[in-house]
Formats: structure tokens, C-alpha cells, sequence
């Protein structure tokens, strides 16, 4: 069983694992899902993906986790705590992706919340940040709900990305 990571109101984060493959490749292979990256994921794309997401747990101690709505552990998507590095500084940085079939219940802002509070109480870090495009509104939606705040625009992974920022301690 995987190890769990952390729990909200309505749902458990779960690291990902072999397990979780099927509905992973799905999220995966989705277009409305990834209407904002540079294209959907094929099979071994995806289990390219997972291995780097396991990489990650195991290199930094965080990465992409399994979403799951807790009474009945259904898959919704990833969300989790990433390792970037914005302008020569390095930083923590919530990313989600939820299954288009559960968009509009609040599970993307639930999680990223869930994500960010982890950050803050379990790695004491001092901010969090959410790299965004500058036309995907859905995510700059969640991550305003979550008191997240543009802070500059940065080029990253090819392309240009707002910032957002949420600090740990309000007072900075």
C-alpha cells in the first residue's frame, strides 16, 4: 500500500506508485486536462512520468502524489510539492492536475491548500510558490483561492510563467 502523505477534509495524498498506473496514464492522456501543456502524455510517456515522480519522492522528499477522495479512495488526479529552480533561486513549488470529470467540486483547491499547509507546518518552508501560464485561468483561480499572489512573470521550461506566491508566515 502506498504511503499516505497527507489528509484534508474529503481526500488522502498518497505517494504515487505502480498501483495508481492505470488512472495516472488516463489523467495522462487527457487534452482537457493538459489544454495548457505542451501536449498529452502517451503510455510510456506516462510510465516515464511515474518513474520521474518516484525519482523525485526518493531524491527530495516530495514530489507528485496520488489525489484520492477518501470515502471511496477513487483516483481524481496529482497534486503535490515540487522542487524548482525560478530565476537562479530555488524554490517549492504546488502543482495539481484533476480529472476533468471532477473539475467544479473544489478537489484542485483542496488539494493545493492540503499541499501548501504540508509545506509550511512539516518543511518549515518560508513560501510556496505556483508556476502558471498566463492563460490558464482555471489554475490562477485555484491558486488566488488559496492566497496565492502574482508576483513577477519568469521564463521557465520554455516558456513564460507567472509566479505566484503564498508566504508561510503572513506577516512577511
Amino acid at each position: 500500500m502506498a504511503k499516505r502523505i497527507l489528509e484534508t477534509k474529503r481526500l488522502t495524498l498518497e505517494e504515487l506508485d505502480e498501483t495508481r498506473f492505470e488512472p495516472l496514464a488516463q489523467l495522462l492522456a487527457n487534452p482537457r486536462v493538459h489544454k495548457y501543456f505542451p501536449k498529452v502524455l502517451s503510455r510510456e510517456e506516462s510510465l516515464e512520468f511515474l518513474q520521474q515522480v518516484q525519482e523525485r519522492q526518493l531524491r527530495d522528499g516530495v514530489s507528485f502524489w496520488a489525489v484520492l477522495r477518501t470515502p471511496d479512495r477513487a483516483f481524481l488526479g496529482i497534486c503535490g510539492l515540487l522542487r524548482q529552480v525560478v530565476d537562479n533561486r530555488d524554490e517549492l513549488e504546488v502543482g495539481y492536475r484533476i480529472s476533468d470529470e471532477y473539475w467544479g467540486n473544489g478537489y484542485g483547491t483542496e488539494a493545493a491548500a492540503g499541499c501548501m499547509q504540508y509545506a509550511f507546518t512539516k518543511l518549515k518552508a518560508p513560501s510556496v510558490i505556483s508556476l502558471i501560464l498566463p492563460e490558464n485561468l482555471p489554475s490562477q483561480r485555484v491558486a488566488e483561492k488559496n492566497g496565492l499572489h502574482v508576483e513577477k512573470e519568469a521564463f521557465v521550461h520554455g516558456n513564460v510563467h507567472r509566479v505566484y506566491r503564498k508566504y508561510g508566515n503572513t506577516t512577511v
